[in-house]
């Protein structure tokens, strides 16, 4: 059954991910505690241009051989299927070594010239390694996944997320500090890579080795071209805010936005649904991926509601038990980038758009997002520093799901029921209601109070119909608790 496989593609890719959060949680919490603001300040800068640059190593490269391979491997075409492996690999390759080489030589200008910031120039040269081995091992992974095998993001996870926790922590506690932290990005993205090749080699060596047909560069490089602006745009929503408050504020405001970012970013890998539908989108159409949509849809609607309203109503807790005291000064802007969980959940317009080959349409509203989302961001950082980042950042995602929600209506017919946004709204404002009540002292109390507002949330939801019996009965099918 296609949703059984869909779910345990999504339990693959939720535990990964859920890995992958805890961890992060945990290295940022160390980081920031150890740090201290202005230096974790530092360290979040270099992070944000490392993955600001990462994008061009990608230039859709990775979406693209998801896309193609995931194609030729359903036709059965395995010659074709290694024509692709191979030519993406030596483009992946090139543009890899060209931006890592080019970060490496640029630190010093960049951090005194650009940033004003002198202490950034030894974390750049470190990042330009981190560069190189984490986009290479992403690379592996996009390879996995257009088999439809989700079990890498599994093993990438696990790789990655506790070599890096490991080292991290050795190379702050000898006192390496900032530089230290980053060096365990290097080794931890550098055993990922030899995890997944190995595996990759193991699992599926037989579409690495063997004759190759030549692949139609015409049409790879029409769609790469287009999810090339579109990768850009992406990375720019997420990580352009922190570049530029790093270039109008002092450091240890980095450190209060990244602060919050990173834990609204924990949340949402939970509830982010899309990523695992691309392979499936790609081989429905019509009435079929109407209605997978709508079930994806409305179940990541049910999830990620409550959760914005949940971690609104925990903010000043969480922040002060995570970070410390320290950092009270990051609440304001979580409650404003809280509702980015939305745009992780219900964000399917940019998949359905690239599995039916059809790249330009988010390309072209994701570009002129961009622009706003700059634009937005230099005023509001100037007005209310790294709260109106966070208005700017929200606003502009907002515009480019609205926007693309239209044109896959237009395009495809594919539209969500507006039940399944108004009833998970309205039972989350009830819920946000009755525990805003309550008054919390601490996280304990919060967590107590915030899973009583669960309880009540789901009685409402289904008093408002909008969970019933009959999705009781598909989970418990793709759940295999019940015959197909």
């Amino acid at each position: 059954m296609l949703a059984r496989k869909v779910f345990k593609n999504v339990i693959y890719n939720s535990s990964s991910v859920f890995i992958a959060n805890a961890v992060g949680v945990i290295v940022t919490i160390y980081v920031a505690r150890t740090l201290k603001p202005e230096l974790f300040g530092i360290y979040s800068l270099a992070l944000s241009i490392a993955f600001l640059l990462l994008t061009f190593t990608d230039l859709g490269i990775n979406a693209t051989i998801i896309r193609y391979v995931a194609h030729a491997y359903g036709l059965g075409d395995y010659e074709l299927v290694r024509g692709y492996i191979r030519s993406l690999s030596k483009l992946k390759v090139l543009l890899v070594l060209a931006v890592s080489i080019m970060l490496f030589a640029s630190s010093n200008l960049l951090s005194i010239q650009i940033f004003h910031k002198p202490l950034l120039s030894n974390p750049l040269k470190v990042t330009s390694l981190f560069i190189l081995f984490f986009s290479l091992s992403g690379f592996l992974n996009a390879i996995f996944n257009a088999f439809n095998d989700f079990k890498a993001n599994l093993v990438r996870a696990l790789t990655y997320e506790f070599s890096r926790l490991f080292f991290i922590i050795l190379f702050i506690s000898i006192g390496l500090s900032v530089v230290g932290a980053l060096l365990g990005f290097v080794i931890a993205s550098f055993l990922t890579l030899i995890a997944l090749l190995i595996l990759l080699l193991k699992n599926y060596g037989g579409f690495i080795f063997g004759k190759a047909k030549p692949i139609d560069w015409r049409k790879v490089v029409r769609f790469t071209s287009y999810l090339t602006i579109g990768s850009i745009t992406w990375v720019v929503f997420a990580y352009v805010d922190s570049v530029m408050i790093g270039m109008f504020l002092p450091a240890r405001e980095v450190g209060y936005y990244r602060a919050s970012y990173n834990i609204v970013g924990a949340i949402s890998g939970l509830v982010s649904i899309p990523a695992v539908m691309f392979p499936v989108f790609v081989q429905l159409e019509g009435r079929d991926l109407r209605n997978a949509f709508n079930r994806a849809f409305k179940y990541s609607a049910i999830l990620s509601f409550p959760v914005v309203f949940g971690l609104i109503s925990l903010g000043e807790q969480l922040i002060k038990f995570v970070y410390g005291v320290d950092y009270l000064q990051a609440v304001p802007v979580l409650h404003v980038l809280s509702f980015l969980i939305l745009r992780s959940a219900l964000g399917f317009w940019g998949v359905i758009f690239n599995a039916k080959e059809k790249p330009e349409y988010p390309v072209y509203v994701s570009f002129f997002a961009m622009i706003l989302n700059i634009v937005l961001n230099y005023f509001m950082i100037l007005k209310w520093g790294i709260v109106g980042a966070g208005i700017a950042t929200v606003a502009s995602n907002l515009f480019s799901w609205i926007t693309l929600a239209y044109l896959s209506k237009v395009m495809f017919n594919v539209f969500p029921n507006v039940e399944h946004l108004i009833k998970p709204l309205a039972s989350s404002l009830i819920m946000f209601y009755i525990i805003s009540q309550f008054k919390l002292s601490n996280l304990i109390e919060g967590v107590s109070v915030v899973l009583l507002g669960a309880v009540v949330y789901f009685a409402i939801l289904f008093l408002f119909k909008g969970l019933t019996k009959d999705d009781f009965g598909y989970l418990r099918t793709i759940l295999g608790l019940k015959r197909d």
